[in-house]
């Protein structure tokens, strides 16, 4: 991985890649925070367990009576059943991409955001600052474990996502209920 390198379009390819590798698949379980920017919406905590050897993940929002589910090919959310792929299976819940972070949509074509630049930061943690390809000021930012190979903060055009939680689960270990979320009395601590 090239660091504090400005990168061209022709390096998202690889650096996508290297992002993949610093994980081994495993059965993951995370909670966090989303809140969208500039809004004036109350922060949105979340749920998920993500299984990447068999594909699958649910995810359970506060504030939604509905688990969205993915298995088998067939996404299962409050729109009905639909067959999708895993990679695109995220879309209708993104943070189910921080723990598979080379599927979130800023790894140039076609989402159109360009790697910048790759920095370690603190040691461990890698800041991937990229810009829209026709509006450098239009940023997106992720900051990936690489210890773990998570995305544990993301910074999209429209949203401001953190894991607050992070652990592989043990393969017998049952899925956790549905969540019952607690009012948040602050933004999580951003610690690196």
């Amino acid at each position: 991985m090239r660091f504090d390198t400005v990168l061209a379009a022709t390096d998202a390819p690889s650096l996508r890649a290297e992002v993949a590798a610093l994980r081994s698949p495993a059965r993951r379980l995370a909670r966090g925070v989303i809140v969208l920017r500039g809004g004036s919406a109350q922060p949105r905590q979340f749920q998920l367990v993500v299984d990447e050897r068999d594909e699958s993940w649910t995810v359970d929002r506060q504030g939604d009576r509905h688990r969205d589910r993915f298995a088998e090919g067939v996404l299962h959310s409050v729109d009905g059943p639909v067959e999708v792929s895993f990679a695109r299976s995220g879309a209708v819940a993104p943070p189910v991409r921080l723990l598979t972070p080379e599927l979130l949509p800023l790894w140039g074509s076609p989402a159109s955001f360009v790697p910048v630049l790759v920095q370690r930061i603190r040691g461990h943690w890698l800041l991937v600052t990229c810009e829209h390809e026709r509006d450098p000021a239009d940023r997106m930012t992720v900051v990936v474990d690489e210890r773990d190979g998570v995305a544990h903060r993301w910074y999209g055009t429209s949203e401001v996502t953190v894991l607050t939680e992070v652990r592989v689960m043990d393969d017998d270990e049952p899925a956790p209920p549905r969540r019952r979320f607690s009012r948040l009395s602050e933004w999580p601590a951003l610690e690196y």
